[in-house]
């Protein structure tokens, strides 16, 4: 028999697939992610290796802009289950059911009631980032679950075994820096938090277990770099991400990324209050909001640890927050867990309501899943594009490389798609000669029948053309 709080995850696990269900599956998915998807299936087939991980002949031959780790361990998917664009959208729920389970084991943890779990989860899978990067395959899908993973080994290493956990907890900050580099150093200024705000363990004694997690999540990395091809990789990998810290620019602010933490902060400030209104209503204490003010200040400060530092650079896109949003979603949990803990209390379990709500998560779930599979053959994103590869594809050789006009070079989306479904090559330079020139129609030019006839093929937006026989150098 089921457990009465597993009613709860099943009908989270139902809302949050019923979000996602028509974007999941289907066609089309976010320009790195496909980058992502592309490295880790190379590496399942021998193109590439681990520390020099290939996407293609003409772009990143050697991709340095991150660490490999995550492209690994997702290239033993692709060994197992073979080259179905269906590995890398299960890799991505994967990842977030783990850091699901992760949120609700610090929880359990700073709590010790098992029964609140699925409020910090709940008001996790409410942000709109969280959502996005499920069905985007984003690095740091895998980047969270390491990060999640050090903070429950720190707090874990505050009752007992505390060398241990707090090794674990370094070893962790390795993986993730492995994943995507620096930024998951953040966990580093937790248990100042925790000393800052709960005064639970002296100061010394704080220092001493940050220095134990620092040396234990840099001894890896150093004994790496001394044994295995990292020595070739890393200072490529160092010299890459403060380029683009110190000149990158993608946003027209300093402050834009506090601006989308609002943004992805509404849906679940929202939930609260109207929870809140709800308890005002009932006529509930919120005396008892304050036992766990303490806890959730520490929480709230390690999120803002993770997004203050953007400030300092103009290279900042939303996704960078979703390494923080676990601990906003703990953080704001622990504010209505009294409340919440209170309204449990009351709920009669063999109500004809809370069965009910039995059945609405049974429901959700299902239709959630079904409902995944019914999209599937549906477009998220790049409808047009992706229909027109469809039809090109079809007259292009695996593992080849075609022209594409010098104004398409910097069409990364183009250059994702093509390599990921037939790891087929794209070189805008035409001094190389290649049999074939795909081109966006909008670029079209009477010049190019000079050397070029075109395909006729069903498509929208971009055109393929053959080199002329006479005109062909192979390659």
């Amino acid at each position: 028999m089921l457990r009465k709080e597993t009613w709860f995850y099943i009908a989270l696990a139902g809302i949050f697939m019923l979000i996602i269900c028509h974007s999941w599956l289907s066609y089309g998915m976010f320009m790195d992610g496909t980058i992502y998807a592309t490295l880790s299936r190379n590496l399942a087939n021998g193109s590439g290796t681990f520390w020099q991980p290939h996407f293609t002949d003409t772009l990143f031959p050697v991709f340095v802009e991150h660490p490999p780790l995550a492209f690994g361990i997702e290239a033993i998917l692709f060994s197992i289950f073979g080259d179905s664009r269906f590995v890398e959208r299960f890799y991505s729920l994967l990842t977030i059911f783990i850091t699901a389970i992760t949120i609700i084991s610090i929880w359990k943890l700073i709590l010790k009631k098992p029964s609140t779990g699925w409020i910090p989860v709940l008001l996790w899978i409410t942000m709109p980032s969280v959502n996005w990067a499920s069905v985007n395959h984003m690095l740091e899908n895998t980047l969270i679950i390491f990060i999640c993973l050090s903070v429950l080994f720190y707090i874990k290493s505050l009752q007992s075994k505390r060398i241990l956990f707090l090794s674990l907890a370094g070893i962790m900050l390795s993986l993730g820096f492995l994943t995507k580099g620096f930024v998951t150093f953040t966990p580093l200024a937790f248990p100042f938090f925790l000393w800052l705000f709960l005064r639970n363990n002296r100061f010394p004694s704080m220092v001493l277990d940050t220095i134990i997690i620092l040396i234990s999540a840099i001894l890896p990395l150093i004994l790496l770099y001394l044994f295995t091809g990292a020595r070739e990789f890393l200072p490529q990998y160092i010299e890459f991400a403060f380029t683009k810290i110190s000149t990158g620019v993608t946003a027209s602010s300093r402050f834009y990324i506090i601006y989308r933490l609002v943004m992805e902060l509404l849906p679940t400030i929202g939930i609260i209050l109207a929870f809140m209104l709800y308890c005002w209503i009932k006529k509930l204490s919120f005396f008892k909001i304050s036992s766990s003010l303490r806890l959730a200040l520490a929480f709230f400060s390690l999120g803002l640890a993770g997004v203050l530092p953007i400030l300092t650079t103009m290279d900042q896109s939303t996704y960078f927050l979703l390494l923080s949003l676990p601990f906003f979603a703990i953080s704001l949990g622990l504010l209505v867990n009294p409340l919440i803990e209170i309204l449990l209390e009351r709920i009669d379990y063999n109500s004809k309501g809370y069965r009910l709500f039995k059945l609405f998560g049974a429901i959700a779930l299902s239709a959630g899943i079904v409902l995944s599979v019914y999209f599937s053959g549906n477009y998220n994103r790049d409808e047009n594009m992706l229909k027109d590869m469809r039809s090109i594809l079809a007259e292009l050789k695996e593992n080849s490389t075609i022209n594409i006009l010098p104004e398409m070079y910097d069409d990364w989306s183009l250059y994702a798609y093509y390599a990921r479904y037939k790891n087929i090559s794209l070189d805008p330079d035409l001094n190389n000669r290649h049999e074939f020139l795909l081109i966006r129609t909008s670029f079209y030019s009477d010049t190019l029948n000079n050397g070029f006839e075109k395909i006729d093929l069903e498509t929208t937006e971009y055109d393929l053309f053959r080199r002329k026989i006479s005109d062909t150098v192979n390659n």
